[in-house]
């Protein structure tokens, strides 16, 4: 083993390097290891940057999930109304691509902290998905 790929113990490299803590829980449990490793900044000031763009996320998503809901209520009621299975296919298709993103971000489980601007832009892609699914729906 030489000196650059030393033994790494809970994150902790032991040796010359210290690198950060991502142990299978939230970074924000540990910031002195899994933040300021990288981020000169008090440990106050980094909780609430991440805070204020994971609040920022979820504000988001809901209006993702809001309209998403509201949509398929509306895909319900269009078939209920006696409206074709073909008919309906290129909204559920806009439907089936808005909950594909909306489900991305889920999965991603970081309410977007890893990268806030990616997770609003593919959160803004889903409502534009059900926005248009909607207009489609109503032709």
């Amino acid at each position: 083993m030489n000196r650059r790929t030393r033994i790494r113990i809970a994150g902790i490299a032991v040796g010359a390097t210290k690198i950060s803590d991502h142990h299978a829980r939230s970074p924000l449990l540990n910031i002195n290891h899994a933040c300021q490793t990288c981020h000169k900044r008090p440990e106050a000031e980094l909780k609430a940057r991440v805070e204020d763009s994971q609040d920022r996320t979820f504000r988001l998503r809901n209006l993702a999930m809001d309209a998403l809901v509201e949509f398929i209520s509306e895909i319900k009621a269009a078939k209920t109304a006696g409206k074709t299975d073909e008919q309906l296919a290129p909204a559920r298709d806009f439907q089936r691509k808005a909950q594909f993103y909306l489900d991305f971000i889920e999965a991603e489980n970081s309410m977007g902290f890893h990268a806030p601007q990616e997770a609003a832009r593919i959160l803004g892609q889903s409502i534009d998905f059900t926005r248009r699914g909607q207009k489609e729906l109503r032709r």
